[in-house]
């Protein structure tokens, strides 16, 4: 979709996806510019928002400012500052709490290009402990040792008996 501002055009890009991160886990929200850049002095400021009110990370000039940052977000988000001449100025929320749900909203300032990700957050699933019928019981284990043995035995009788 593209939205029009004042003289000039903002892209808006909506992933149809939805990220999904569970409480305590880790999840990485996407943005990257429409090409690559050649310089770090390239990239004048690129906003991390959720909701389009709280400040989650901003780069400018290349290098991360916290200045601003809300304080929910400080040591919990950070960028991969190798990829950025790549265009890639992707997220990765760390420790997820409910309240980081929402949508967020990554804006290249150069490019004016919006990238918008819903991040859902849900319960980390638990440990799925194997089926009961999948173990075998310790007294079918003796019961089929002990058939076995009977079943030794019975044929050393009977070909002992055959023998004579």
């Amino acid at each position: 979709s593209i939205l029009f501002f004042h003289n000039f055009t903002l892209f808006s890009v909506s992933l149809q996806e939805p990220v999904v991160g569970f409480i305590g886990g880790s999840a990485v929200l996407p943005c990257s510019s429409k090409e690559p850049l050649h310089t770090i002095q390239d990239i004048n400021q690129v906003r991390w928002r959720i909701n389009n009110s709280q400040n989650v990370y901003e780069i400018i000039k290349g290098k991360v400012s916290v200045e601003g940052q809300d304080p929910e977000y400080r040591n919990r988000a950070e960028s991969f500052p190798e990829e950025y001449l790549r265009g890639n100025f992707s997220i990765k929320l760390n420790n997820l709490q409910h309240t980081d749900a929402g949508k967020y909203q990554c804006y290249i300032i150069e490019e004016s290009v919006l990238w918008s990700v819903q991040l859902l957050i849900e319960e980390r699933p638990e440990r799925q402990l194997p089926n009961e019928g999948t173990k075998p019981k310790p007294e079918m284990i003796v019961m089929f040792i002990s058939i076995l043995c009977i079943g030794i035995i019975f044929s050393l009788v009977n070909s002992a008996t055959a023998y004579f």
